[in-house]
Order: structure tokens, then sequence, then C-alpha cells
């Protein structure tokens, strides 16, 4: 039997490629290999992380965002403050 140019039956179909890996943020930009963390520091009330490339002998700061110190105490006066207005 000659299958429709349209049709083509599962056991000749081609696996989907693999999704490409996610970007670390660990990498070095400059050779892409993985950097180890040599400092980190939170007391701006930002995560701010610094790594050593080895091979590079570069060194990056990579900010993650806001520190979670300063996420729980931004939350707590948000509260403390709705509960002065109510009550």
């Amino acid at each position: 039997m000659k299958w429709p140019s349209w049709l083509t039956p599962k056991s000749r179909r081609q696996p989907p490629p693999a999704p490409p890996p996610e970007p670390s943020l660990t990498a070095c930009p400059d050779c892409g290999r993985e950097m180890d963390r040599i400092d980190k520091s939170t007391m701006s009330g930002y995560d701010m992380r610094t790594y050593r490339c080895e091979p590079c002998g570069k060194e990056h700061v990579i900010n993650f965002g806001p520190a979670l110190w300063k996420i729980l105490s931004d939350a707590r006066e948000a509260e403390e403050k709705g509960e002065r207005q109510n009550g």
C-alpha cells in the first residue's frame, strides 16, 4: 500500500529535537565554563554574588535580585502598616 505524501506512519517519524539547555547564570560570559562562587553579599538589599572563572582568570559580579531578608522585611512592614490603618 502506498502512503499519501502528507501522512507518515509513527514508525517512520523523526523524534522531536531535544530542547536547548537552559542558560546558566554561573557560566562565564567569555568562555562559557562554570565559575566558582567566591563571595556573596546581601547588605545592599540585593543578592550580589561574585564568581571567578579559573581558566579566564576574571571575576564577575552577578545580581540575583532582591535579598530574601529585604523581601520579608518589606512584607512585614506593609502588613504592619495595613493593621495600623484598619485597626
